[in-house]
């Protein structure tokens, strides 16, 4: 059995892209009382969200770029105003937050109060459901072998969605890029977990749903690489497996 098993956490053990998507769509149906228009001004939102975080400053989009942080969690992440970084990030979401009701309801005729909109998708987004199977594989793996995730984002969104979702339990080490400067797939975030663990990189799996930098990242740092392909990510560095559910790894897990 491998000596550790290092996780990726969004889109591995937690839904992240559907609940936003699902956000926006229920903010938009309770705007417009209409599933179309609901559905058209949700998809707006969503566009409108990525092309307003092109805009950022070059400090915070390249911050951003390097720890993996992304647009749609931008539009609910709290920052660390005593990295340089993320305090002009959170002057710019303030920003952005809003804009992107305005100009997504400009788009498709819809009219509303824009920073009661994006008030309410980060009630709708805070939410942390598991994957249904993520639970009983690190039930199956905790007493046998050492775990770790491995996680890119900003650190006080990334401890939301650990804590949140009641993930911490599992894991004796966290890794967070906001917390490390570096991100996956680097290959120094890598370095870092399989220190703290105290094992040798050989001995480490890396379980991701992103061949770019889930897997890439892994390959990176000599460790092996399991995809588990949640249909979000096109296929990108060849893993040493590959899954459509956490359950199926158990077996391979074992063997490594």
């Amino acid at each position: 059995m491998f000596a550790a098993v290092l996780f990726d956490l969004d889109e591995t053990l937690i839904p992240d892209e559907p609940v936003s998507r699902h956000a926006f769509y229920i903010t938009a149906l309770e705007l417009t009382a209409d599933e179309a228009r609901a559905t058209e001004l949700g998809e707006a939102a969503a566009r409108e969200a990525s092309a307003l975080w092109q805009t950022l400053p070059s400090l915070a989009a390249d911050y951003a770029t390097r720890i993996g942080h992304s647009a749609m969690e931008g539009l609910w992440a709290t920052y660390d105003a005593s990295i340089a970084a993320e305090a002009m990030l959170e002057k710019e979401v303030a920003r952005i937050r809003p804009e992107v009701w305005a100009r997504a309801m400009k788009s498709v005729g819809a009219s509303g109060d824009p920073e009661r909109l994006q008030q309410r998708w980060q009630q709708l987004r805070a939410r942390f459901p598991l994957f249904d199977d993520a639970d009983e594989l690190l039930a199956r793996l905790r007493p046998r072998t050492r775990l770790a995730m491995v996680t890119n984002g900003v650190s006080g969104l990334q401890r939301r969605k650990v804590n949140g979702s009641g993930l911490l339990h599992w894991f004796d080490v966290v890794a967070i890029s906001g917390e490390l400067g570096v991100g996956k797939p680097n290959a120094e975030i890598f370095d870092w977990v399989a220190s703290q663990l105290g094992v040798p990189k050989a001995r480490c799996a890396m379980v991701g749903d992103n061949p770019e930098r889930d897997l890439q990242g892994g390959i990176n740092a000599g460790m092996a690489t399991a995809w588990v392909d949640r249909g979000l990510k096109p296929r990108g560095a060849k893993a040493d497996i590959e899954v459509k559910s956490l359950g199926e790894l158990l077996p391979w897990l074992r063997r490594g």
